[in-house]
């Protein structure tokens, strides 16, 4: 109808070039929980992605063989949508995706926006990596201000409000969240100590598992 709301992008494909597409994306998503693509087939991969962990859910007869269909190779990826992401969602009432925006992949050519489409609550969920990494900045800067005082040992106190809600985010239906999201901070607070131990020993731009390398070397 003319001027009516687009129901949903065609992706300048015809329909059955445009599911094998999606399908594609999807089947993707579930095998490596993270992908990249343009801005348009990620929001229209997102849908699909939605209705197939819904099904994964419901774990019925008529809900496997509805997945079945959508799937590409099914028999290598219906036992992690019906057991690994099932549990993971029990919890969850929708939005088992995430898309973000980044830079465009193909800078050289037609510069179209992409972007991530991701599995929350996982291993590769990006706002979870970003918000540890926040909260062990914010907190490093509080032990600064404040050393010998333990404020590191509360998660709360000493951040941002904007931070505290992001841990509340990635942290609500994610099993295990706050255990989890504390030792991601731990491992970068350890890595940040061991970058500053490096740097004093003159080696400011080098890993330090290679500083040893070089000093063997030295030696030699």
């Amino acid at each position: 109808m003319a001027g009516g709301a687009l129901k949903y992008r065609h992706l300048s494909r015809s329909s059955a070039h445009r599911q094998a597409l999606l399908r594609n994306l999807v089947t993707s998503l579930i095998m490596h929980e993270s992908i990249k693509t343009t801005w348009a087939k990620a929001k229209e991969a997102q849908r699909l992605a939605e209705k197939v962990i819904t099904l994964g859910k419901k774990n019925t007869s008529a809900s496997r063989r509805r997945a079945e269909s959508i799937l590409f190779q099914p028999l290598d990826h219906l036992p992690k949508l019906f057991d690994e992401l099932r549990r993971r969602y029990a919890e969850r009432p929708g939005g088992y995706t995430r898309v973000l925006r980044i830079e465009p992949l193909n800078k050289h050519f037609d510069q179209a926006p992409s972007a991530i489409l991701e599995l929350v609550d996982g291993p590769k969920d990006m706002r979870f990596a970003m918000t540890a990494k926040t909260l062990a900045r914010e907190r490093a800067v509080v032990e600064d201000e404040d050393e010998g005082e333990g404020v590191s040992e509360k998660l709360d106190e000493g951040i941002r409000e904007i931070t505290a809600v992001n841990v509340r985010k990635v942290t609500r239906y994610r099993p295990s969240g706050m255990e989890e999201l504390e030792k991601e901070v731990k491992r970068l607070e350890m890595r940040d100590q061991d970058e500053k131990k490096v740097e004093v020993c003159g080696f400011p731009s080098l890993h330090p598992s290679h500083v040893s390398r070089f000093l063997l070397a030295a030696v030699v």
